[in-house]
């Protein structure tokens, strides 16, 4: 089987990216682009680097979302 069977010739089919650039992935988070570089920085989000071009994959970002999300226990008196 080759590619035309999965996919659109003009690329139609491609849907949500699998990775964004940095503008879109502070935007997904909610955080500013240096918060981000902070973040990446510190080794607590990760990345990949891509011909020079730093990306995030959107799977990543939920996780970390996921993995970084704390609960507040209430007194029960």
């Amino acid at each position: 089987m080759d590619s035309k069977t999965f996919y659109k010739e003009d690329g139609s089919d491609v849907g949500e990216p699998l990775a964004v650039r940095p503008r879109i992935a502070a935007a997904k988070l909610g955080i500013s682009e240096s918060t981000l570089d902070r973040l990446r920085k510190a080794g607590r989000i990760p990345f990949v680097k891509l011909d020079g071009a730093i990306l995030y994959r959107v799977a990543s970002l939920d996780q970390f979302l996921l993995q970084s999300e704390q609960w507040v226990k209430q007194d029960t008196a």
